[in-house]
C-alpha cells in the first residue's frame, strides 16, 4: 500500500486469479491505474509499460510546470501506447497484450485533468455526491447511450466485458482518450473494473466518505474482496 497525508493507493489481485494485472502510480500532482489483458505475462507487462510510460512523461512535477495539463495528458496516454507496441515487438511472448488506463493530473490552475482509455474509472465526491469523470469504453456504454438498456442494466450485460478502446500493441486499434476537466475539488478516487464490479455506486460512495484516504482505500479493496473478489482490485484515493 501507498500512503501519504493526501493520498493513498492499494492493488491486490482478488479472490480468484494467482496473479494482479493491475498497475498504478501516485505523485503529488498525478495519478494513474491501468488493468492489463492479454493472458500469461501480457497483461502484467503492459499495465506496468503503460503507467511507466505516463510516469516519464508527466510526472516528476512536469504537470505543474505545464500551461496545457490536458494536451500533456494526452500526449502521455500515446506515449503509453507507443511504449506498450515497442514492448511487444520486443518480446513476441507478449504479442496482444493490452491495457486500460486512467491519467488524472491537478495543474497549477486549480483544474482537475482526467483522460481515460477502456473501462477503468475515475469519480469525484463532493459535498456526499459522487460524480463518475470518466465513461467506460466499452460495448454496454455505448447501448446506454443509445437508450438501448438502463445504467443498472449494463451493471450485469455481457457487453461491459467486451472493451471498444485500450492501449494495446494493435496500431489499428481504437485508443483515442476520453478527456475530462472539472475543478480540483473533493476527493478523486480511481479505480480498476475490480472495484466497481463488485460494489454499487451507493456502497462506494459510503465507504469513501468521512474517512482518510488511506482507511477509505482500505475499505474499498477489502469489501471489493468480501463481495466476491472476482478480478483484480486496484483504488487510488486523493483529497484534492
Amino acid at each position: 500500500m501507498t500512503t501519504s497525508q493526501r493520498h493513498a493507493a492499494l492493488t491486490d489481485r482478488g479472490r480468484v486469479s494467482d496473479h494482479n494485472e493491475d498497475a498504478y502510480a501516485v505523485e503529488d500532482d498525478l495519478w494513474v491505474v491501468a488493468d492489463g489483458m492479454g493472458g500469461h505475462a501480457g497483461g502484467e507487462v503492459a499495465s506496468q509499460v503503460a503507467v511507466d510510460a505516463v510516469v516519464r512523461m508527466a510526472g516528476g512535477g512536469a504537470v505543474g510546470r505545464s500551461e496545457d495539463v490536458r494536451g500533456l495528458l494526452e500526449d502521455a496516454v500515446a506515449a503509453a501506447r507507443g511504449a506498450v507496441v515497442d514492448r511487444a515487438r520486443q518480446d513476441p511472448v507478449t504479442a496482444g497484450m493490452g491495457t486500460t488506463l486512467v491519467v488524472a493530473a491537478r495543474g497549477a490552475d486549480g483544474q482537475l485533468v482526467v483522460a481515460w482509455v477502456g473501462d477503468s474509472r475515475a469519480y469525484l465526491l463532493v459535498d456526499g455526491e459522487l460524480v463518475a469523470l470518466t465513461s467506460d469504453h466499452n460495448v454496454a456504454q455505448e447501448m446506454v447511450d443509445l437508450g438501448m438498456i438502463t445504467l443498472e442494466q449494463a451493471r450485469t450485460h455481457p457487453g461491459q466485458y467486451r472493451i471498444t478502446r485500450a492501449i494495446t500493441d494493435d496500431l489499428h486499434g481504437e485508443a483515442t482518450p476520453g478527456v475530462a476537466v472539472v475543478p480540483a475539488t473533493g476527493r478523486l478516487l480511481l479505480c480498476s473494473d475490480g472495484l466497481n464490479g463488485e460494489l454499487d455506486d451507493a456502497r462506494i460512495t459510503t465507504l469513501l466518505a468521512d474517512q482518510d484516504p488511506g482507511t477509505a482505500t482500505r475499505a474499498l479493496v477489502h469489501e471489493a474482496l468480501d463481495a466476491g473478489g472476482r478480478d483484480n482490485v486496484t483504488v487510488v484515493v486523493v483529497d484534492l
